[in-house]
């Protein structure tokens, strides 16, 4: 084993705060908070702790890091033209904390004609302080939102020949778990968990790369991301399964 490289990162970085162009409005809800002219920036104090390695002769590198990112006064916009205009607006609401590790992996099998890519994060993300007037927001304690507890993906290459040409055939596959669409509390959904496979095969011809392909195997609709942009709930999703051919000349 090749002597590690470890690290140690500390920084610190903010959003500029602003002016809210409905703040000189008074709601008009007798009940409902009026708008602040301006809103803070929002802060974050990160911290990691890493890892840089070859092992196995170098046959296999490993990256990892463990992280914590405070987060303060985080800026959340609301569009409520019940109670207050049609003019978005941002309040400071909520500080919250995330810890988490990262890792990937490249490594080359003794028989040399296997590759395998691999990465994974895992985080734990918490609302700690709510300090919203106006927008209502999910409880202390609750996770941030598009954030999954568990995230990876593999790649598996194996390097062969075709017509005595080089070849190859690549699988892929990536995971994301359970995540929230918001911190919003009336906007706040459940998006669920997804896994997408991909599967290619291709070599080379005539100075061309020929590919054939299959995206999304399984045909899943992930939920990648909700919004209600004038009042019309929608879910982004990922393109359905679709394959094909790709060529591309070398000249």
């Amino acid at each position: 084993m090749k002597i590690p490289l470890w690290y140690f990162t500390r920084s610190e970085g903010f959003r500029p705060g602003g002016w809210n162009r409905g703040g000189l409005l008074s709601s008009r809800n007798p009940a409902f908070p009026d708008v602040p002219l301006t809103y803070g920036s929002d802060d974050t104090i990160n911290t990691e702790i890493g890892i840089k390695t070859l092992l196995m002769d170098g046959s296999l590198r490993l990256n990892a890091t463990w992280y914590n990112v405070e987060w303060t006064d985080i800026q959340v916009s609301r569009f409520d033209p019940v109670n207050v205009s049609i003019l978005t607006f941002v309040e400071n609401a909520a500080d919250a904390d995330v810890s988490g590790i990262e890792a990937d992996i490249l490594w080359y099998p003794s028989n040399e004609k296997w590759t395998v890519m691999a990465a994974m994060s895992s985080n734990d993300t918490e609302i700690t302080n709510i300090k919203a007037q106006i927008v209502e927001l999910a409880p202390v304690g609750s996770a941030l939102p598009l954030a999954p507890e568990l995230q990876w993906n593999v790649r598996a290459r194996r390097d062969s020949e075709f017509m005595g040409n080089a070849a190859y055939t690549q699988i892929a596959v990536k995971n994301a778990g359970e995540a929230f669409s918001s911190l919003e509390a009336d906007k706040r959904y459940q998006q669920d968990a997804y896994r997408i496979v991909d599967l290619a095969y291709g070599f080379e011809m005539n100075g061309a790369d020929w590919e054939f392909f299959i995206r999304n195997l399984t045909d899943e609709r992930a939920q990648l991301y909700f919004n209600d942009q004038d009042d019309i709930p929608r879910i982004s999703t990922n393109r359905p399964r679709n394959m094909g051919v790709r060529v591309s000349l070398k000249f």
